[in-house]
């Protein structure tokens, strides 16, 4: 199914897009050329050639060749999620207003502002232009499932920006207090309000605490224990996500009558309990969630003992790009999985089912998405095999 185009299409918008459609071919394919691209955007719209296209819009009324605002603020996020620091300066001299425009984000899905982008993808001196030119620290939050660019900085472990947006005034509501662990504050925002209307990311306030003090408070003011969110992830499985940080709660969790699951405990990396889980039950070790939760998080000897008890070394994220272990430490650029998974037998070649990429193009993906510059090794050892 092709997309409309946008409603006043711009030629000079659309080479650009093709232009960064080439980069995006030739990090899997280095000598593509800017006619492929150029084919496969006019495609995208339903156009059966770039010529095609560029008819159609030059033979649209000139009013409707200007670029609209909102393509004007999708392509300023883009240029902040790229790093393109001289680009964005020169975009926020020109329009000033575009420092806290809301727009679609540049990667994936919601809408949210350029403060926001700078801090999923670490990107410190963007951090420091957009608040040079006023960002606001508090942001317009509620078309990205009310994430503030404070949860977010926390969220990301980037202290120095947590820190940054604090001393700025960024406003610590209940989320923030929850996942900055101050009981204290929660304690009384609890009192003061009770539990809030807002539900981030559709699911229950419940996955946002982390300290046993904050689980037990808002279970007893009726938080629901197992609300799975829109990406269907529990709170004991979003506790679960944090990795050996999130073991405490987790157990707190299952102190307070909550199933955890093996693939939780391998996220945790405990080995002790998927061991006693793998006796009880063979089969455990060959579930590929389990594979996946071990390998997402970095648990390299637990891998290596699922895989001596019959793991799939393909195994698949039950996501909807059901993609493999091998993707995903490859876009987490971790070399040492990478290279056990290889030696096991991964498939280089598998291609995830929403992106139709390699775990390679995952890593060569991930440099500019997530600015993860060990990314780039994976790349490296990736493309020595081929």
């Amino acid at each position: 199914m092709s997309a409309p185009l946008p409603p006043r299409p711009s030629l000079e918008w659309l080479k650009k897009t093709a232009k960064d459609r080439l980069e995006l071919l030739q990090r899997s394919e280095p000598l593509a050329k800017l006619a492929e691209a150029q084919l496969a955007v006019a495609r995208d719209y339903g156009f059966p050639s770039w010529r095609a296209l560029k008819r159609h819009v030059e033979e649209l009324p000139t009013s409707q060749q200007v670029p609209s605002a909102e393509q004007i603020v999708a392509a300023f996020l883009l240029r902040v999620g790229q790093g393109r620091l001289d680009d964005v300066r020169a975009l926020l001299t020109a329009v000033p207003r575009l420092v806290n425009a809301v727009g679609p984000h540049p990667f994936w899905g919601g809408r949210l502002q350029a403060l926001h982008v700078a801090i999923e993808g670490k990107r410190r001196e963007m951090f420091d232009l957009l608040l040079e030119h006023s960002a606001d620290v508090n942001g317009s939050n509620g078309e990205y499932d009310h994430w503030s660019p404070l949860m977010l900085a926390i969220n990301r472990d980037v202290p120095d920006m947590r820190d940054d947006l604090i001393a700025r005034g960024a406003r610590v509501g209940l989320l923030e207090a929850l996942m900055l662990a101050d009981d204290a504050r929660v304690d009384a925002l609890l009192a003061s309000a009770g539990l809030p209307e807002i539900e981030p990311n559709a699911g229950s306030i419940l996955a946002f605490a982390r300290t046993p003090f904050a689980i037990d408070r808002l279970i007893d003011l009726g938080a629901p224990i197992d609300k799975k969110d829109r990406w269907g992830s529990t709170p004991i499985d979003a506790m679960s996500r944090l990795g050996r940080p999130g073991e405490t709660l987790v157990r707190h969790m299952v102190g307070r009558g909550v199933a955890a699951s093996a693939r939780e405990y391998a996220r945790l990396g405990d080995l002790s309990m998927l061991t006693r889980l793998v006796e009880a039950d063979p089969s455990v070790a060959k579930i590929d969630a389990v594979m996946m939760g071990a390998v997402d998080f970095g648990h390299r000897a637990m891998v290596e003992w699922l895989l001596a008890h019959g793991a799939n070394v393909n195994a698949r994220s039950d996501a909807e790009s059901r993609h493999t272990a091998l993707h995903s430490a490859a876009w987490n650029g971790d070399l040492e999985m990478v290279k056990r998974l290889v030696a096991a037998g991964a498939d280089r070649t598998a291609r995830d089912a929403q992106y139709d990429g390699t775990p390679q193009g995952w890593a060569e993906t991930s440099i500019e998405v997530s600015n993860n510059p060990k990314c780039a090794d994976v790349v490296a050892y990736l493309d020595a095999l081929t």
